[in-house]
């Protein structure tokens, strides 16, 4: 049976980040899906003291190594996409640890995982939230009430 493990919202909790990596290293899932919303900031939450200096190519590129050097041949795939939580002006530093081999970075792109064809699309519609780098219109541009419009956001 192929395994894996869809994970979103951790919102750079290195708790709940330290919660997937013992799932992983235990489980030895063939894929990993990471659906967003991974970064510290959003939410109101702010990255937790301990945390110091890049998030993502600090940490997160810390811990994705140690768990390939422990995982070695059963290090998973990463298919990673941003959230609308995650700012946009972030994206090119999930590109390098693309480049690194440690993840895939799969925003408008298809991926191929054995049989299995995988999609990555970070955009959203309106949102009540003001950071609008993943919002776009979907069929119409009707805004829900409570919703902002991507014109009175920033990206």
């Amino acid at each position: 049976m192929i395994s894996c493990i869809f994970v979103s919202d951790l919102h750079g909790r290195t708790s709940r980040y330290a919660t997937l990596f013992d799932i992983i290293e235990k489980e030895a899932p063939k894929a990993v899906f990471m659906g967003g919303d991974l970064l510290p900031g959003g939410m109101g939450l702010a990255a937790e003291p301990e945390i110091e200096g890049d998030f993502i190519c600090g940490f997160l590129a810390e811990k994705l190594c140690a768990l390939r050097e422990t995982l070695k041949d059963d290090y998973p795939r990463f298919f990673v996409i941003l959230g609308n939580d995650d700012p946009r002006a972030d994206e090119t530093a999930f590109v390098d640890l693309a480049e690194r081999g440690l993840l895939e970075y799969v925003h408008d792109r298809r991926a191929s995982w054995g049989r299995h064809a995988v999609y990555g699309y970070c955009i959203v519609p309106p949102s009540p939230f003001m950071l609008k780098d993943w919002e776009r219109y979907d069929i119409s541009r009707y805004v829900d009430p409570g919703c902002v419009s991507p014109e009175e956001g920033y990206r």
